[in-house]
Parts: structure tokens; sequence; C-alpha cells
């Protein structure tokens, strides 16, 4: 069946017909990189990347730009408090460019061990200054913005009309601001009016010169204008998190409709959050937030926190637990045994590949056509593996390494890896002991098994990644 998915622009599940198929355009709001990413910003970067995966999956040619936020997002969503980079820079005592560069280093290697494909550009705020001054004159031209003594502002009172609901959040003004009812700057003509560029403000270490001063951009500018430089004044697909609707892609859609008087995007998908087990979402300004490097002391390989996530829909909350990144683990453990297992001539070119894997393919592709029904796909990519074991066929193989093509757990270059040393069965059975011990934490047991391979001739290698390498010593 055709590709669907929910639009939240419609409040439905909608086929999805890109403006020039096969070719799909796809803005994913991406990170500000003021601090390193914690796991509930990678669930949501991760759904992305299954949504670019599957659509290709289906055939299309996805051209993918993700933003990296490293100026103008402040401490609030909205236009209040102060810049998220300058407030890092100053506690670390850094410049603002180190801190983002540093910080978008983390990040960037974060992603690399998630497994996720990189878009066709990372794009750097600071990067595309001149696009946003040029989109901000064509708002001011349009009659929606103008320009005080603190800053350029839209205005949103005369955008959307008196009473008129947001497309998005299906709020009306005044619920979308109940919660914050000051006035960021005395001269807004309304409380609702958000910055498209901020002016006198003499502290702020980053400034840039404009036709209305020195100053620096507001947050929301930078996606509309990036967004429309590399995709074009109306993009198909636009994603974020679901914190996104009410205040960052109202504002996107306003400032960028305002200035072409085109739809900005034709779907909105948004992902729901990864939440602690009292079922708060996890964020940064909660203090204390868990990260991808914090797995691989507790046994947990990051692909299995990638599968951990596939396990779930994008759009329903995801509860982060001990209990559900070990059952990840041994899922992933599962398809690593199965590819480290198949006979060479099963995985030969052209192998034969059984009736029943091909109603599996079936499945899996109509799972994804299905708003991307990822349990449902890893559901059928297991009974694959069990299939192929109940029947002692491994046929399914090549079916499963298509499958892998969506969940990204890079089977073929584990079998390849596993295949290029040769392990005997006893060293085997106590590489599988270390690695259930790891996962239990009994790292005491983990250093007793990895001396014993170290005295029976293997070299055992921890990667940071969470994986562990093992090969016979080279005399």
């Amino acid at each position: 069946m055709p590709f669907h998915i929910f639009n939240t622009l419609s409040r439905s599940v909608e086929e999805f017909s890109p403006q020039n198929p096969p070719e799909v355009t796809l803005y994913s709001c991406g990170p500000t990189v003021y601090l390193p990413q914690h796991l509930g910003n990678f669930r949501t970067f991760l759904n992305w990347d299954f949504l670019k995966r599957a659509l290709k999956f289906d055939g299309y040619r996805v051209r993918q730009i993700m933003n990296i936020t490293d100026v103008g997002h402040m401490t609030s969503d909205q236009d209040d408090g102060e810049d998220k980079i300058e407030k890092t820079a100053r506690a670390e005592g850094k410049s603002p460019l180190e801190v983002a560069n540093h910080y978008t280093e983390l990040f960037l290697a974060d992603w690399d061990r998630l497994g996720m494909e990189r878009p066709e550009l990372f794009s750097r705020a600071t990067d595309h200054i001149a696009e946003m001054i040029a989109l901000i004159g064509r708002i001011i031209d349009a009659g929606f913005a103008y320009v005080t003594k603190s800053g350029v502002y839209f205005d949103v009172e005369r955008y959307r009309g008196e009473n008129r609901f947001g497309r998005l959040s299906r709020q009306s003004l005044d619920e979308q601001h109940a919660a914050n009812r000051l006035d960021h700057s005395r001269d807004k003509r309304s409380p609702h009016d958000f910055a498209l560029w901020m002016l006198d403000q003499p502290h702020h270490i980053l400034q840039w010169p404009t036709p209305w001063g020195p100053g620096y951009p507001g947050w929301h500018i930078e996606c509309s204008a990036m967004a429309m430089k590399y995709l074009g004044e109306t993009i198909d697909i636009h994603t974020g998190g679901m914190d996104h609707i009410p205040i960052h892609h109202e504002n996107e859609i306003a400032q960028s409709e305002s200035a072409t008087r085109k739809p900005f995007a034709r779907y909105f998908v948004h992902s729901a959050f990864l939440v602690g087990k009292e079922g708060a979402k996890i964020s940064k300004s909660a203090g204390k937030f868990p990260l991808l490097s914090d797995l691989p002391g507790a046994g947990i390989d990051p692909l299995a926190f990638r599968l951990f996530c596939f396990g779930a829909k994008y759009r329903s909350e995801l509860i982060l637990s001990d209990e559900g990144l070990r059952a990840a683990q041994g899922n992933l453990d599962y398809f690593r045994e199965f590819a480290r297992n198949v006979p060479a001539e099963a995985a030969a070119p052209g192998a034969e590949t059984p009736g029943g894997a091909e109603t599996h393919y079936e499945r899996f592709h109509d799972a994804l056509d299905n708003d991307l029904n990822t349990p449902q796909a890893l559901a059928v990519a297991l009974d694959l593996v069990a299939e192929s074991y109940r029947r002692q066929d491994f046929g399914g193989w090549p079916t499963l390494l298509t499958f892998d093509a969506v969940l990204g757990l890079q089977l073929g270059h584990y079998r390849e890896m596993a295949l290029g040393a040769t392990i005997s069965p006893e060293a085997q059975a106590l590489i599988d002991e270390r690695a259930e011990a790891r996962r239990s934490r009994n790292f005491k047991r983990s250093d007793e098994l990895r001396k014993q391979l170290e005295t029976m001739g293997y070299e055992v290698k921890d990667n940071r990644d969470g994986a562990t390498e093992y090969r016979p010593r080279r005399i």
C-alpha cells in the first residue's frame, strides 16, 4: 500500500504524496549545541532516521536538512531569558564558538554510534545570517513585521487575526501564551509577537550588522531561512518534537508563509517524548539527564538503544527503563547471533529465499507504510529469524539484510567482522558469558573472563560505543 503518515496539520493519518516524486524534501529540527544531547533528544532524531529509511525503502529519494542551532535560542522557547550558548560559554569560561564546536562534535560522534544516516547537510545557524536577514526583509516588506529599538518583531495579531486559532496547536493566541504573560520587551505591540532579530543587546557576544542595527537572530527565523534555502519555499515534510508544535513550528509557519504566500510544509510530523519511570519528560532543564555514553558501562550497546526506540511507535511516549534496554540488547544479540550462524552458501549472492520470507517482506513493508509502525515491523523481523531457526533454513538472511536497511543494525558488517576471525567454540562460550556479565554489570566476572580469553590467545577490545571485538592474537 502507499506510505501513510500522521500529519499534525490535519490531525489525521494521510496518504503521503510528495510534490515531485520520487523526490522528497525533509527538514528536521536539530540540536541546540550548548550541552550534550540526551537520550530523549536522540529518541526524536532516531525517529526521523527511521522515517527517512522507510521512505527510501518505498523507493523515494530523500533530501534531508537538519539545523544545528549555535546562536539565538533563548533559555525559554519564547524570546525571554539568556541565549543558551552564551550561558554555557560564561559558565565554562569559553567563547560561544568553542562551546558550539565542542558540543557539535559530541553530537555528531553520538549520531554515528547510533548508526544514523547523516542528512545531506547539518546546517549551522551562524553560517546563514545573510539568508535570515534577507527573509526578515521580505516579511517587513509584506507588512507582517515591525522594527523597534529592542528588535524586529513579527506581528502575530495581524497575521492570525483576532480569535484565530493556530493551525498546528489548535490553540487561540491567549491559550498559547497563557503560561507566559510577561512581555519580553515593552516596545512590542503585543505579548504574542515574537522576535525575528534582537537589537540593543550590547552584552551579547555574537552580533551581526543589519539594516536595522547590530544584533543577532531569533531562534525561529533560523529554521525558516535554512529550510527554504536548501529545500524550497514549500517543503514536503517538517519534523520535530511535540514540544515544537505550539510555539516554534507555529512561528515558523507564520513567518515563512507571510513572506512567500505559499504553504511552508505539506506534512508536519512530530515525535512523542522519552520519559522516565515517573512519567516526566527527559529534558536538560531537569538537571541530570541520561546520555548515550552512560549505556556501555551498563553493558548496553548504543545500537540496542536504537532498537529500543524502534520498538515503540514514534507518536507514543516511551518509558526509559533498565528492563526495556536489556530486552532491546537481547534482541540485538539475537539478530547478531543469527547473522553469525548463517552458512556461507545461504549468504552467497543469488541464494534462494524461502517462500515464507516473501510474506515476511510484505508484512514488514506494510507495517512501515502504516504510519511508520516500527513495533510491528520489528516483530516481523524477529519472527523471520525465529521461523528460520524452526525450519533450519537460513534462506531468509537476504530478506533480513533488506529489513536492516531500515533497522540500521549493520548486520552485514557485523557478520563480516565476526567471520573475519576464527573463534573456537570454547572461546565463544566465554565470550557469550562475558557479554551477559557486562549486561548484568558483573564487572568482576567480566574482567575474569577477559583474562581467561587473553590467556587462550585472544585479543579483547572493549570499544567506547559498547561493542566488543574478539580476535585471535597474531603471532
